[in-house]
């Protein structure tokens, strides 16, 4: 199962040809793909500019987020992402919160692959990364 990142989701929604292409090759395999609330969060927030909505952005977001499974952030998650984490940072090695949670959601989700620009999760054990 692929989780599909917010740098994938965002080149989606913006039209590079990378990133439908992307998606297009997995729709044709198959691939179950879904995305978390960490991400749809960061989406959502791109719709906003200095406090004020962008309606044609918040629209297109809404649509792509009622296209694809969005995994929450449940307890289970959370303690993956605190996990992650702490082990980042006791190896030197530091990450985001956000894309602690992430991983955390992914991995506990049984999502085993990121689709991402982002070579930052290739730091973190038990996570395959894919990029497009």
């Amino acid at each position: 199962m692929k989780l599909l990142d917010t740098t994938i989701l965002v080149d989606f929604l913006r039209r590079q040809d990378a990133a439908r292409k992307a998606v297009e090759t997995m729709e044709e395999a198959g691939e179950q793909t879904g995305t978390t609330e960490v991400n749809a969060f960061e989406l959502l927030l791109g719709a906003y500019v200095r406090g004020r909505v962008n309606t044609r952005r918040l629209a297109a977001v809404e649509k792509l987020l009622g296209h694809v499974e969005v995994v929450p952030l449940d307890r289970a998650g959370a303690a993956r992402a605190a996990q992650v984490l702490s082990a980042l940072r006791a190896s030197g090695r530091d990450s985001g919160v956000l894309d602690a949670l992430v991983a955390g959601i992914a991995l506990a989700s049984g999502y085993d692959t990121v689709v991402t620009r982002d070579e930052g999760f290739r730091r973190i054990p038990g996570l395959k990364v894919e990029t497009y």
